[in-house]
C-alpha cells in the first residue's frame, strides 16, 4: 500500500510538472503574440505614425513667403477722355514658393501683356479713390492668376499683388 501511495504523488507529481509546462509555454506564446500584435498595429489614439507627424509639421508651418518686383513699371494710357493721360504702376507679387516666381518669371512677357491691357481698360476717374485703386489692384491680381494658369495649369501660384508706388498725371 506504501508503494501503491508512492506511485500516485509521482503521478500527481507528474502531472502537476505537465500542466506548469504547458501553462508556461502558453503564457509565454501569449506574451510574445501580444508584443507583436502591438508593435505592428495602427498607433493608438493619440500617438501618430512618422508620416502621420511629418504631415502635421508641415500643415503647421507657415508658408514661404516670397516677394517678386515685376520690372519695370507698367505704365499705361487711360481709356476714354479724362484729365490725366496715363499712369504708373509698381507691382509687387506675392508668392509661396519658388516655383512659382519661376514661372511668373518665364511668361513674364505674356503677363506684362494682360496686366498693360486691363491697367489700359481704365478711366482716370476709377482710380481717384481708394476703393477705385483697390478694385483695380483686385482685377490686376486675377488678370494675373488667369495668365499663370492658362500658361502653366497651376491654379495655386500668386497669393497676392501690391501696388508699391502708383503715380497718375
Amino acid at each position: 500500500m506504501a508503494e501503491e501511495k508512492k506511485d500516485n504523488e509521482q503521478q500527481g507529481t507528474g502531472k502537476k510538472i505537465i500542466i506548469f509546462a504547458v501553462l508556461g509555454v502558453l503564457i509565454l506564446g501569449l506574451g510574445i503574440g501580444g508584443t507583436v500584435f502591438f508593435m505592428i498595429s495602427k498607433p493608438a489614439p493619440g500617438q501618430q505614425s512618422a508620416e502621420q507627424m511629418a504631415a502635421a509639421k508641415a500643415a503647421q508651418e507657415p508658408e514661404e513667403i516670397i516677394y517678386h518686383e515685376l520690372h519695370p513699371a507698367f505704365i499705361a494710357n487711360f481709356s476714354g477722355r479724362s484729365n490725366k493721360n496715363y499712369m504708373q504702376v509698381y507691382i509687387v507679387a506675392l508668392a509661396s514658393k519658388k516655383s512659382v516666381i519661376d514661372d511668373l518669371t518665364l511668361h513674364m512677357p505674356a503677363v506684362r501683356n494682360d496686366i498693360l491691357m486691363t491697367l489700359g481698360r481704365v478711366s482716370s476717374d476709377q482710380i481717384e479713390t481708394v476703393e477705385g485703386k483697390e478694385a483695380l489692384r483686385l482685377k490686376v491680381l486675377a488678370t494675373l492668376r488667369q495668365t499663370i494658369k492658362m500658361k502653366t495649369g497651376r491654379e495655386d501660384g500668386i497669393k497676392d499683388i501690391y501696388f508699391t508706388k502708383f503715380v497718375a498725371q
